[in-house]
């Protein structure tokens, strides 16, 4: 597959971390959440998608910051 279409998909899909209209799995804990996002973290920092990086780590922020 070409790496282009999957950096095109990674990056749609961080930016529809943005959206009202997105939800995390209803089934995902803390935990889950965590690992998810710092697994997108290290992709895109190694693929130096840096805009993704800050969408991600706002959305870290945001879940840490949430009364569970």
């Amino acid at each position: 597959m070409d790496a282009n279409f999957i950096d095109k998909l990674f990056t749609d899909s961080i930016n529809g971390l943005c959206s009202e209209k997105w939800e995390w799995p209803p089934d995902w804990d803390l935990l889950r959440k965590q690992r998810f996002l710092k697994q997108c973290l290290e992709y895109a920092e190694r693929n130096e998608l840096y805009e993704q990086c800050a969408i991600i780590r706002d959305v870290e922020k945001e879940i840490n910051n949430q009364t569970w």
